[in-house]
């Protein structure tokens, strides 16, 4: 009777396990939840095109900005979307907004996407993931933590406005 019994036990664990197991790889796109509106901007240590360390409370502080989120210099699709703010920024700037793009690319990577694309606005690297993750929009993919393709308003106050 114990040998019937111990082969759908082995079974049963082992799905339990396998679920278990799964659920380690890190949250998916879908589960990312990111900062509402009148939230405040939260602290993260990003570094400059020129590697320099800086605080996105400083670069924000004062000013209405644009705040982009995207994966990387490999993705085709929000490079685009880069170029074509870079068309629209003097628009943006003669309402009062700058835009500030932040990925986890490493400051090297941003001069050439800077480059590449003639943007007329600062580029800042996440590669610590700290941004990210205070915004609540980094999941785990196949190329590592990246973040939810993301667009905030922020207001001068340092608070979230759309």
């Amino acid at each position: 009777m114990k040998s019937f019994l111990v082969k759908p036990a082995i079974i049963i664990a082992s799905c339990f396990l396998a679920f278990g197991a799964n659920s380690t790889l890190g949250k998916s796109a879908d589960e990312a939840t990111p900062l509402l509106i009148g939230a405040s901007v939260p602290e993260a240590k990003l570094a400059g095109q020129e590697g320099n360390d800086v605080q996105l409370t400083e670069i924000l502080g004062g000013r209405s900005s644009v705040v982009i989120l995207y994966r990387g210099s490999w993705c085709p699709y929000l490079n685009t979307q880069l170029k074509k703010l870079a068309s629209i920024e003097d628009d943006l700037k003669k309402l009062g907004y700058q835009i500030v793009a932040i990925s986890p690319d490493k400051p090297e990577s941003l001069n050439v996407t800077d480059a590449k694309h003639d943007l007329g606005y600062q580029l800042y690297s996440d590669s610590r993931y700290q941004a990210m993750e205070a915004f609540g929009i980094d999941f785990d993919s196949r190329r590592g933590k990246l973040p939810v393709p993301s667009v905030f308003l922020v207001t001068p106050d340092l608070e979230i406005s759309f």
